[in-house]
């Protein structure tokens, strides 16, 4: 595992002196311009820091904004304490916001990017097992040397790694002559590979390793430090240390507290037990297998509420008032509100915010790999159960067509006898050796501005057909109790035709 501190946000002021002084050094001699150079690297001169410290002073200072900067530049111990006291003290974390990091994550397992990415407002780019073959590299989990398990660990890899290089060649072939078409150029070629390589993943375990490109504000980075920290995983705990270490030179008064609290550690079994104790059955019960999508709650009267939020900002009349007068209309006069706000959109625009009145929760059995797309959308709540193979695998269609089931399904039921003794001594980490195509089963709640965003991009020709398959039959569900609302809930390719049948 490997955090680098790829970049933060510096005051451009600093930048123009250090260019200015560096031009001043052309032609100096070699002990000046090491100085110099080490001074530039210095973290007490080269922090995002001093924007928080300026910034918090805005409220109560009445300086223009870049004389605060240019005081904090100067006085960067100064800007710490005032960061400290602002931000821990008084509780006014969201100056510290304005301190920005940039990360490079590499050498962490698929298992704990999903930990990590939980965090909703940050950017993250990954490495992707779509377009990228993959090597057999994987962490090794502590927990799982602790518990004596290691040789049956990195046996259970080692014939998944080799079933995927398997399938991947078995697979490439088999798509080539089922689609001769796009094998007769380059291009064509390079997506044939990628759909090769797509499905072959499906059997490569959680504990292979990937990295990410991360960037989040310093308020942000510190609550998912203490996140990270109470997971339960000890490559969780290393990650949350790991980063820590390599911001917390630059800018060590916006990010303190990264450990977690009872809070974050104890909350969740005590419900388990409440409910355990007062419910008939256990939390061990299996529950249903079915994998279908199921819309379990939806806003009541929800294309009323959609049309009256339309409406309302374009006028004086209180929401009960408006409501009511939009329910006593007639159904094809509430689809004309709702429609005019379609009439200019194109296939790049939004929903507008107004979409965000009306809400939808879905219950779903989905894979891993599936899941890994799904959370990206992370302005939708998704709570998700532990991964579970009594809920099966998800087996790519083509692997079936190309006849090589039955080397799939040998090769990801292999995992579960390791899963369950890795389970027995340490439970948390049991999902390392479970593969991409395992399932898990999760509630996803949304607005209806949220599934527009998702329809276009994850129903489009262009997405991966796991996730086609979900959101559109999200967008179907999300239709049969908002007809009128989802018109336009369609993928970029569809989108033109689509509107034309409004």
């Amino acid at each position: 595992m490997k955090v680098i501190l790829s970049g933060f946000n510096v005051d451009k002021e600093r930048l123009f002196e250090y260019k200015g002084a560096a031009l001043k050094l052309i032609g100096g001699d070699k002990e000046e311009i090491e100085g110099f150079l080490d001074r530039f690297g210095a973290s007490e001169e080269l922090t995002p820091e001093t924007f928080s410290a300026a910034y918090a002073r805005i409220s109560r200072d009445p300086r223009p904004v870049n004389e605060l900067r240019l005081n904090a530049l100067d006085e960067v111990e100064k800007a710490r304490r005032s960061n400290e006291s602002i931000i821990f003290g008084m509780g006014h974390s969201s100056v510290a916001e304005h301190a920005v990091f940039n990360l490079d994550i590499i050498g962490i397992s698929r298992l704990v990017t999903e930990e990590l990415q939980r965090t909703r407002l940050a950017s993250y780019t990954e490495k992707s097992q779509r377009y990228i073959t993959l090597t057999d590299d994987h962490v090794i989990p502590k927990e799982i040397v602790d518990a004596g398990l290691e040789t049956p660990f990195r046996d259970a890899v080692k014939s998944l790694n080799g079933t995927y290089h398997t399938l991947y060649e078995k697979l490439l072939p088999f798509i080539h002559k089922k689609h001769p078409d796009l094998a007769e150029d380059k291009r064509g070629k390079v997506t044939l590979d990628g759909w090769a390589k797509e499905d072959a993943r499906y059997v490569v375990p959680l504990a292979t390793l990937t990295q990410m490109g991360m960037t989040a504000n310093a308020r942000v980075l510190e609550m998912t430090l203490r996140r990270l920290s109470a997971s339960g995983l000890n490559e969780a705990v290393e990650l949350s240390k790991t980063i820590y270490d390599a911001v917390s030179p630059y800018a060590p008064s916006v990010i303190k507290y990264t450990k977690g609290t009872d809070y974050d550690t104890k909350t969740k079994d005590l419900i388990g037990e409440s409910f355990t104790k007062h419910a008939q059955g256990s939390r061990g019960d299996k529950g249903k297998k079915d994998t279908s999508l199921k819309l379990v709650d939806y806003t009541r009267d929800g294309e009323f509420r959609l049309a009256a939020a339309l409406v309302f900002p374009l006028t004086n009349l209180d929401h009960e008032t408006l409501l009511n007068s939009i329910k006593g209309m007639e159904k094809d006069k509430v689809e004309e509100i709702v429609k005019s706000s379609f009439k200019y959109m194109e296939s790049y625009d939004r929903a507008m915010r107004e979409f965000e009145t009306i809400g939808l929760t879905f219950e779903a059995i989905i894979s891993s790999s599936c899941f890994a797309q799904l959370k990206r959308h992370r302005m939708a709540t998704i709570i998700k159960q532990d991964y579970n193979p009594d809920l099966g695998v998800e087996v790519p269609e083509t692997i079936v067509e190309a006849g090589l089931k039955d080397n799939f399904i040998r090769a990801v039921e292999g995992t579960r006898d390791v899963y369950e003794k890795i389970r027995a001594l340490s439970p948390k980490a049991a999902p390392y050796i479970l593969t991409n195509a395992h399932r898990l089963r999760l509630l996803i709640s949304l607005n209806l501005r949220e599934l527009y965003h998702i329809a276009r991009i994850r129903m489009d020709k262009t997405a991966q057909w796991d996730i086609r398959r979900l959101s559109s039959e999200m967008v179907r569900q999300a239709g049969e109790v908002f007809p009128i609302g989802t018109v336009l809930a369609c993928s970029k390719d569809t989108f033109e035709e689509t509107k034309k049948r409004l």
